[in-house]
């Protein structure tokens, strides 16, 4: 609107001529006419800038109208950017509006073109602002197309593998069946094992009571047998010091040099004067002692407690070391017996 006024005032000679007349009086000062120059100047300038504008919102129009069909993802920032447009031509509506309402109010020009310098001023400031929104949404709608163009590539290669997939399930679903029918199979073979297990199992728990009762016969072999070596002396006691010579002599002990002799009571520790065998022998600094026994029962833990009193009471300046050697031994005494000091050189620790 403000650019045809212009326009008319300019391309009619008449009419500016009258106009200057009337306003002659008022623009005396020629900095006041040369301030309305530049303010016609600048308008045009504004108009020309205006065009431009326009004529890039409508290319950008069009660049976004052909993207709406590239991506449906496009369309809210395409109705952004027509909001934005219809905003810029309502503001070009109002700068019309407010040119004519400065060429109705050219009698107070002076006041009218300083409130139009400061208008243009904000105008073009916020031509410069939409012109570096135009390019930001340029940018993005650019940025937004290479990554559709990914995504699509993305979705091919994607779809090549859900097709490779498919085609592994399928063969599995057949090696599934397979393997169903091989364990309906291995089944019925487990079944008929499972049947003969439990015959088998009938057979065994026959054959461990049948074991018991051996275990039972030789413990009760053992124990006699244990009795009767207690009795038999010594040359049974010298025959075990033989076999189990290796372990003693591991343990530091010569059984060459164990003699059997006899230690008295003299104290009174379990009987004054009371005599009883031994077997042992002396060094500088230890006295080693021996118990022999086939089996070594609660008898035998008593007895060798015996043997500790009497050595430590007549040995007092010399360490004393209790040895039990014996086929069969007792667990419970075996752990009391340790818990004295007493080494155990054994073949069967029975429970």
């Amino acid at each position: 609107m403000s650019g045809k006024i212009a326009d008319e005032i300019l391309n009619n000679p008449q009419l500016l001529s009258a106009l200057a007349d009337k306003i002659y009086e008022k623009l005396k000062d020629e900095i006041v006419i040369k301030k309305l120059e530049e303010t016609i100047a600048s308008v045009k300038a504004l108009q020309e800038e205006i065009k431009k504008q326009g004529e890039a919102i409508a290319s950008l129009q069009q660049e976004i109208k052909s993207l709406r069909e590239a991506s449906n993802k496009h369309g809210e920032a395409i109705t952004t950017l027509q909001e934005a447009v219809k905003k810029q031509g309502e503001a070009i509506t109002a700068l019309q509006e407010a040119v004519k309402k400065q060429g109705e109010a050219i009698a107070s020009l002076q006041e009218t073109v300083k409130k139009q310098g400061e208008a243009i001023t904000a105008l073009q400031q916020t031509v410069n602002k939409h012109t570096e929104a135009i390019s930001s949404l340029q940018e993005a709608v650019k940025k937004q197309g290479e990554a559709i163009m990914s995504l699509q590539e993305t979705v091919k290669s994607l779809q090549e593998t859900v097709n490779k997939h498919t085609e592994a399930i399928t063969a599995l679903q057949e090696a599934v069946k397979k393997q169903g029918e091989a364990i309906a199979s291995l089944q019925e073979a487990v079944k008929s094992l499972q049947e003969t297990v439990n015959k088998h199992t009938e057979a065994i728990e026959g054959l461990q009571k049948a074991v018991r009762k051996l275990q039972r016969a030789v413990m009760k072999l053992s124990i006699e047998v244990g009795s009767f070596t207690n009795r038999a002396g010594k040359g049974m006691e010298k025959t075990m010091l033989k076999l189990y010579r290796k372990a003693l002599e591991l343990h530091g002990v010569d059984p060459k040099k164990v003699v059997h002799g006899i230690i008295k009571d003299e104290e009174g520790l379990i009987e004054k004067g009371k005599v009883f065998e031994v077997d042992f022998y002396e060094t500088n600094d230890y006295v080693y002692v021996f118990e022999i026994k086939n089996f070594a029962d609660k008898g035998a833990y008593d007895q060798i407690i015996i043997r500790k009193k009497l050595f430590s009471a007549k040995y007092k300046d010399k360490k004393i070391k209790i040895f039990l050697v014996a086929n069969f031994v007792d667990k419970k005494i075996k752990k009391k017996l340790e818990e004295e000091g007493v080494e155990i050189i054994t073949s069967h620790v029975i429970k």
